[in-house]
């Protein structure tokens, strides 16, 4: 029997952090931004996804290049993955807006505990004592149009499916990254000065799963304060919200509420994150960001 899941982490709070899920967004900020993301989810399932990432981008004077780098840890049940990367892209100025693309490589590192595994058969073919590492080059590719208003970008990660090759793994085991496309798009409307409404959508497909949809909208309220709603899949609510505390520093938490009967076994899904917006020299100030 073949099961497909989900392979790459889950996150909701994407739109506060698009180079999570594109690496072209890479640069498209005015600073040198950082995040930093834990993702707990499903509380009280054992063995349930536990995410962090470290990520940092930054244009390169005015040369139109960007450079980015990204750190994650995803712990699911008896196996770990860690995946770090390196993301160099271009921004090239429109007649309004500015277009970017971006490549990202890395490596990714999967370890599975197999002792944490229990089997009913003892017999198994992968039943075997101990803890199986792999290692697999992994590069994604994005493109990103955005205006001060509007933006819209596609990606797909793991584009040449590199395999996991496991020690000791039977020879019909065929473990490989399967490639992710995303599609997002979304824009800004100022209903006056300390209001401004923004919705968007994300496309996901992994291929060997479902198609996947994020409607999402949220509100900035005086430049400070975003709170959002965000729809997945018509299973899943998430509540969102963001605090600008000062021009460089914003802090972010998302609550996930399984609407099927999920629900009956966890409490909800949680995130928080922490970004910084730096800029060199004195006296700058970063202009409040909406996309």
């Amino acid at each position: 029997m073949t099961a497909n899941a989900q392979q790459d982490a889950l996150f909701s709070q994407y739109m506060f952090n698009p180079f999570a899920i594109n690496p072209a967004y890479a640069g498209s900020r005015s600073s040198i931004s950082a995040v930093m993301l834990h993702r707990s989810q499903w509380v009280g399932l054992d063995g349930a996804p536990n995410t962090q990432t470290l990520s940092i981008h930054s244009k390169v004077k005015e040369t139109g290049l960007a450079l980015g780098g990204n750190l994650a840890h995803d712990k699911i049940g008896p196996s770990r993955n860690f995946f770090g990367a390196f993301t160099a892209g271009y921004h090239v100025k429109m007649p309004i807006g500015h277009l970017s693309f971006a490549l990202r490589g890395g490596v990714f590192n999967s370890i599975l505990d197999r002792d944490l595994i229990t089997f009913d058969n003892p017999n198994d073919q992968f039943n075997t004592a101990g803890k199986v590492s792999a290692f697999a080059p992994s590069f994604d590719f994005g493109t990103y149009y955005y205006s001060n208003r509007f933006f819209i970008g596609a990606s797909v990660n793991h584009i040449t499916k590199h395999e996991l090759n496991f020690a000791d793994y039977p020879d019909n085991a065929s473990i490989f990254l399967k490639r992710h496309y995303m599609l997002n798009t979304g824009a800004v409307f100022l209903v006056k000065e300390n209001l401004a409404l923004k919705p968007s959508v994300l496309l996901r497909y992994a291929e060997g799963a479902p198609p996947s949809i994020d409607f999402n909208f949220s509100m900035l309220v005086k430049q400070f304060w975003w709170i959002g709603l965000s729809l997945r899949n018509f299973n899943s609510a998430v509540l969102i919200t963001e605090f600008n505390i000062k021009d460089y520093l914003r802090l972010g938490y998302s609550f996930d509420l399984s609407l099927n009967e999920l629900r009956k076994y966890n409490f909800g899904s949680h995130e928080l994150f922490i970004g910084f917006d730096f800029v060199a020299g004195k006296n700058k100030n970063i202009s409040p960001r909406y996309l």
